[in-house]
């Protein structure tokens, strides 16, 4: 599956530049770096890694990214994607430990096929999540982390190997857009 089918360059470059203004624009001298991953991606064999970094006293920006490029079939389902999450996240403590609050938004490409219905798309998603990052040591965090969003699904909608030329299927659905259990390596 190739990756960049369905997504502009213009995507990637809206993210990369988003975060990189938001992070330049705020003093980084005391700013702390995590490194973490998402347990429920791995059990949907989705490697993926989180990069979050502290841009003020109580706020912190991160940008994820996950992939699952194998045709693996569980049950008679299988599904590809890649994922590119930013988020900004409020800390009622300090960043980095204890409650917190996020403005999300995720970028995807998808294939999902079961038996032999197929949904070939992307999707843009925005919403707001809540989490709890617990404190295990100086370097080591879990966190909780679960949230609502609007998604915007394009994909083609296809059954056998009949696949359209363009896409027929377009909705705006809520979605969960946020469902982690991470672990967090911080760097300080």
């Amino acid at each position: 599956m190739r990756f960049y089918h369905f997504f502009s360059p213009k995507v990637y470059a809206f993210f990369g530049l988003f975060l990189l203004g938001l992070l330049l624009s705020q003093d980084i001298a005391a700013q702390r770096v995590a490194l973490k991953t998402n347990a429920i991606d791995w059990l949907t064999m989705t490697p993926n890694l989180t990069l979050e970094g502290r841009v003020s006293r109580r706020v912190s920006l991160q940008l994820g990214v996950a992939c699952n490029p194998t045709h693996l079939s569980i049950a008679n389902i299988q599904t590809t994607n890649f994922r590119i999450e930013p988020e900004v996240r409020y800390w009622f403590n300090r960043p980095m430990a204890r409650h917190f609050v996020a403005v999300s938004a995720t970028a995807a490409t998808y294939n999902l096929r079961f038996k032999d219905h197929h949904f070939r798309g992307d999707g843009f998603a925005a919403g707001i999540s809540y989490g709890y990052a617990l404190v295990l040591s100086d370097h080591w965090n879990m966190e909780a982390e679960v949230g609502v969003g609007i998604a915007h699904l394009k994909a083609k909608d296809y059954r056998g190997s009949a696949e359209p030329a363009q896409s027929n299927y377009s909705h705006v659905k809520p979605v969960p857009i946020r469902l982690g259990l991470s672990f967090a390596y911080i760097f300080k």
